[in-house]
C-alpha cells in the first residue's frame, strides 16, 4: 500500500525520541511506557508489575485505564487486536479513542471501531466522531 511505502522512508527511532519528547513534561514518576507488541504491552501492564525504563524511572500500572488511546498499525486485523487486548482493562467511565477512525488510505480503524461499538452496546454511554478520531465513553 502507500502507506507501508512511504513509511520505509521514515525512522521508527527518530519518531520515538518525538515521542519521549512530547511525554517528558507529563513525567513526575507516574508515567511510562512499554515499548513492544501492543498484545505483549496490554499483558504486560495487566499483570501489574512495575514498568522501568531510563527516561522516566519506575511507574507502577494503575490497574484501570481511564483514557485509552489506539493508534498503531491501522491495518483492520491490527486495530482489532489492539482494542481486543487493551479494552478489557478499561476503568468505568473511561474514555477509549479510536485514532484514523476516518482515515483516507484504508478504513481498518473504523472497521475494529464499529465492531466494539456494536459488541458492546450496553456498556458505552456515548460516542461520537470528531475531526477523524472515535471517541467513546464508556457507562460509569
Amino acid at each position: 500500500s502507500v502507506v507501508d511505502l512511504v513509511s520505509t522512508q521514515y525512522s521508527a527511532e527518530e519518531a520515538f525520541q518525538v515521542f519521549l519528547l512530547n511525554l517528558r513534561p507529563y513525567s513526575h514518576g507516574d508515567l511510562s511506557y512499554l515499548r513492544c507488541p501492543s498484545a505483549e504491552g496490554a499483558a504486560r501492564y495487566k499483570a501489574g508489575n512495575p514498568i522501568t525504563t531510563a527516561e522516566f524511572g519506575k511507574a507502577r500500572p494503575a490497574g484501570a485505564i481511564a483514557l485509552l488511546h489506539i493508534d498503531g498499525n491501522h491495518s483492520y486485523a491490527c486495530a482489532k487486536e489492539d482494542i481486543a487486548s487493551w479494552t478489557p482493562a478499561m476503568a468505568p467511565g473511561g474514555w477509549i479513542i479510536v485514532d484514523d477512525y476516518v482515515w483516507p488510505f484504508g478504513d481498518g480503524p473504523k472497521r475494529a471501531g464499529d465492531e466494539y461499538l456494536e459488541a458492546n452496546a450496553d456498556r458505552i454511554a456515548i460516542s461520537f466522531v470528531t475531526g477523524s478520531a472515535l471517541f467513546i465513553r464508556l457507562r460509569p
